[in-house]
């Protein structure tokens, strides 16, 4: 399960306020070598080798807790992150010298609350990926979640052989994904945030990857932003607890 690329989400729009970034720059995709396998056997196999369908079918809500730090810029902070089946998640992250983020949906509404823009409603593009991030098992179902999926060849990542799939939705843009050509876990993802202020690519490498209640979690990850690089390191990972809707739900506006 990808709980770490979750919090980005919100890490991404926390970068945007405090550098001004509001442009989109991208990179050449490296050379592919023809794959000796299939997508259906790559996505099967990551699947199976963090738990497999049964393990993932057993979890209907998971609760993550950790910190993270935005290297070099003095920036650190908290992060919660609330998923429940089918479709609702909340990301809470509260940042040193920023205060308090939040991102979420009770699987109708999607909203985000910061100090820099308040409370609003999410729409477009912005919306459209922050559903299908809520999606809970998203890894089984990527057939739903996505228009064209692709196994577009083979890459190094960090010295290791992977294979390249890049998943595309009906609304927004593709998110390239590095599978372990051994052991089937994910290494590395690249996408382009895209929010009300505009867009952002990024690559995430998720790394120490632990046993929670059957399901392989990753624990660290490091975001590469064009201003800065990001870690978070989760502390804390609960699956199966109670979780009430009404934290889910969309804040009323100050004095209502």
């Amino acid at each position: 399960m990808k709980q770490v690329s979750r919090a980005l989400i919100v890490i991404s729009c926390v970068v945007f306020a405090v550098s001004g970034w509001a442009q989109e720059t991208t990179k050449d995709a490296p050379e592919a070598k023809k794959p000796d396998t299939t997508v259906e056997q790559v996505l099967e196999k990551f699947v199976a080798a963090t738990g497999g369908r049964a393990a993932y079918e057993k979890i209907a809500t998971m609760v993550s807790k950790g910190t993270l730090e935005i290297v070099g810029q003095g920036i650190t902070g908290t992060i919660e992150i609330y998923a429940k089946a089918p479709n609702k998640l909340l990301l809470v992250q509260s940042i040193t010298g920023i205060g308090e983020v939040k991102q979420g949906t009770d699987g109708q509404v999607v909203w985000s609350q910061d100090p820099f823009q308040g409370i609003r409603e999410l729409e477009g593009v912005e919306l459209a990926n922050f559903k299908r991030r809520a999606t809970f098992n998203a890894d089984l179902k990527w057939r739903e979640l996505y228009e064209k999926v692709e196994l577009v060849g083979t890459e190094k990542v960090e010295d290791r052989d992977t294979y390249v799939i890049r998943l595309t939705p009906s609304v927004g843009k593709p998110i390239t994904r590095s599978y372990d050509a051994q052991t089937f876990l994910l290494l590395r993802e690249a996408s382009v945030y895209e929010g009300a202020q505009g867009t952002m690519p990024g690559e995430e490498y998720p790394s120490d990857y632990r046993d929670v209640n059957g399901v392989k979690v990753a624990f660290q990850s490091r975001a590469k932003l064009p201003v800065g690089e990001v870690l978070v390191k989760l502390t804390e990972v609960k699956t199966n607890v109670e979780i009430d809707d009404a934290k889910f739900a969309k804040p009323a506006a100050a004095g209502k």
